[in-house]
């Protein structure tokens, strides 16, 4: 008698425990594939570097949501079958999700409809283990998770130029009315003898607006402000990142004007053979550990007077992070998730099988009948291609240099014809190939300046095609100009795959939904190669560039076959 009542009781405890344990491993993998499609942009892009930490903040913010929220907590899983209504549909909508994804990781839309899935697959189960009470106390820490996903490319691009365009404008305007002679070219800023200045994305303030929108719902949920205090909180935290931007953006330029620009991007000085940060690079150190303080100080003095009891602060309501599906569904949704991930890799590995294997393009400069040097990338450079590798270097005929009258060395004279290059390469799958597109001298040369002369706008560029040993390589054509001064763009893909019998190129409809979708249908993805962009300022002419460009070609180009 005593053995049946024993076995009564342990069976339904051991079926809430497998309920628990398959529901986890549900939510973690879906979160999971979510946090895998991002963390390549969280890697390369500052902007968004504070995505790490996001996921641990979901997590704390949950364990601390007000546990007397829903008084009665539901032990067992409800009947609602909110788990059938809207996480089988979320569990479905993740099979063309991740096919998409795969051909199309940089698109940000598809980021947004991940988390649309995961967070209604996480609302769902809560729902079922503790009703609309327990999804309302649930709410804000799986929303905070927006914090951490990137905003849509365009308008992320337009905001930060827009961003850079007031504030190298304002800073222009301080220094004229300082008495300096400066003037604004798009924006760089030429300070004459000094120099020029450049207001690139770090420096826009796009960093600290992220950190502060971060910073003001964190510590407004913690501090436990009213909907309105938040709301001013986070336009507070927004006027503080801007204003502090500001300032670290000035003083940079001020440094700069003063004749110690060499302080901005070189070591100040070495501890036991170790440099210590650039001026620059402390500058933005001090801006965001500025923002912190101040939204700290301004949360605290919010606070004040919402403040709870220690005990409720110190403990820990793990029981938020329970959930308990049906095991039938918690078993089938692991099982589902392995089979979307294994399915989408044999639908793309069975197409990259016919395409034909191309050498590796790569670039040499060991001669020493040029003058070489190495330019450095942005940030915002690397964070939008997402490549392996990259080199970006300014050469010029030792005869057209000019003597640097302080040690005696060649340097590159701006006066004369010179070359620039810019070459990044990507292995197999991960970022898409379309991201190209952002980076088109189109889009970025302007921002300097420079005017689009060829092609006009809306219209495709001249395809210029170049031999080299055994193949051809198509360059895109693209004319600047800057008063009298030229500057002729060339620029091509090389994947390191491509179909047999046709001839490489940029992605064409990369950016527009319809080829997205093609993309992911024919199964079509990154399947990695060399991009490269020639440059030759103060060129005569379109024909004596081409010429040439035939000629650097041959010089500093070559095939590396990768037997691997």
């Amino acid at each position: 008698m005593s053995d049946s009542v024993e076995s009564t009781a342990t069976d339904p405890e051991t079926k809430a425990n497998i309920r628990l344990i398959f529901g986890l491993l549900s939510l973690v993998g879906i979160w999971g594939m979510l946090i895998h499609q991002l963390e390549l942009t969280w890697s390369l892009n500052d902007q968004y570097s504070h995505g790490f930490v996001v996921p641990l903040l979901c997590i704390y913010l949950a364990l601390k949501a007000n546990i007397k929220e829903y008084p009665e907590r539901v032990s067992c899983p409800s009947q609602s079958r909110a788990w059938l209504y809207l996480g089988i549909p979320c569990l479905l909508a993740l099979l063309p999700l991740w096919v998409i994804r795969e051909a199309n990781s940089d698109w940000r839309m598809l980021n947004v409809a991940l988390f649309a899935c995961t967070a209604s697959f996480s609302f769902a189960l809560a729902y079922d283990h503790g009703g609309l009470d327990r999804v309302k106390t649930l709410a804000f820490p799986i929303l905070f998770f927006l914090v951490a996903i990137p905003w849509p490319l365009a308008t992320d691009l337009q905001l930060t130029q827009w961003l850079q365009g007031r504030v190298s404008s304002l800073i222009v305007n301080i220094l004229l009315f300082m008495g300096h002679e400066v003037r604004l070219l798009g924006n760089v800023i030429d300070i004459g003898v000094f120099g020029q200045v450049g207001v690139d994305e770090a420096c826009s303030g796009i960093h600290g607006l992220q950190a502060s929108l971060v910073v003001s719902l964190f510590l407004g949920f913690h501090y436990r402000l009213g909907i309105i205090h938040r709301i001013i909180f986070c336009f507070a935290g927004i006027a503080v990142a801007l204003s502090l931007n500001l300032l670290r953006a000035f003083s940079l330029a001020f440094v700069k004007i003063k004749g110690h620009g060499h302080l901005l991007h070189e070591p100040l000085f070495s501890i036991f053979g170790q440099d210590t940060p650039s001026l620059h690079d402390l500058a933005g150190w001090a801006e965001s550990g500025g923002i912190l303080m101040v939204l700290f100080i301004l949360a605290r003095m919010a606070g004040t007077h919402n403040r709870r009891h220690t005990e409720v602060e110190e403990s820990s309501a793990w029981e938020n992070l329970k959930v308990s599906p049906p095991i039938v569904f918690g078993i089938g949704a692991c099982v589902w998730m392995t089979l979307i991930l294994t399915a989408t890799h044999f639908h793309y590995d069975n197409t990259e099988s016919s395409m034909e294997k191309l050498p590796r393009l790569i670039t040499g400069f060991a001669d020493q009948s040029i003058v070489t040097e190495q330019k450095s990338i942005s940030s915002l450079v690397k964070a939008q291609l997402h490549y392996e590798e990259a080199q970006s270097i300014e050469w010029q005929e030792r005869l057209y240099s000019k003597t640097n009258l302080y040690n005696g060395s060649s340097i590159i004279n701006q006066e004369a014809e010179y070359w620039q290059g810019f070459r990044c390469y990507w292995e197999s799958g991960g970022a898409c190939t379309s991201i190209l597109s952002t980076h088109s001298p189109s889009s970025c040369l302007p921002l300097t300046g420079l005017v689009q002369i060829d092609p006009a706008p809306g219209k495709r560029p001249k395809i210029i095609t170049v031999p080299l040993q055994n193949y051809q390589i198509p360059f895109e054509a693209y004319e600047f100009a800057q008063g009298n001064r030229k500057l002729h763009v060339f620029r091509c893909f090389w994947p390191n795959k491509h179909p047999k019998g046709k001839m490489p190129s940029f992605p064409s409809s990369g950016y527009d939904f319809r080829g997205r979708i093609q993309a992911a249908i024919e199964g079509r993805r990154n399947v990695g190669g060399t991009m490269l962009a020639l440059c030759m300022a103060n060129a005569k002419s379109l024909e004596e560039s081409i010429a040439k460009l035939n000629r650097q070609v041959k010089e500093r180009l070559s095939f590396f076959q990768d037997e691997s």
